[in-house]
């Protein structure tokens, strides 16, 4: 896992609930939904949390291994990108 810092592209709206996640991507006019997992990562990227960051708070907020924490987010970050929803940005 890289210790990327995501940044949010400007064209997403994002709106988050204690069920999930919805957000639009204006220039395409598509919706995407998330589970609370997937809403609570957003909330850690629209904070400027890290990819390690994001991973040990999924750990710790839903009791789940370290390692599983890491694949998820890495998956969940991965298909955002593949959308152009959020890019990486190069380390500090």
């Amino acid at each position: 896992m890289s210790l990327h810092r995501i940044r949010v592209s400007p064209l997403v709206k994002g709106s988050t609930t204690g069920d999930g996640l919805v957000l639009l991507d204006v220039r395409g006019g598509v919706v995407l939904a998330s589970n609370a997992v997937g809403a609570r990562i957003w909330r850690l990227i629209e904070a400027e949390q890290d990819t390690s960051e994001i991973a040990r708070s999924i750990a710790n907020e839903f009791e789940v291994d370290l390692e599983r924490a890491r694949r998820d987010v890495d998956a969940f970050v991965a298909a955002l990108r593949a959308r152009g929803i959020v890019a990486g940005e190069d380390p500090c």
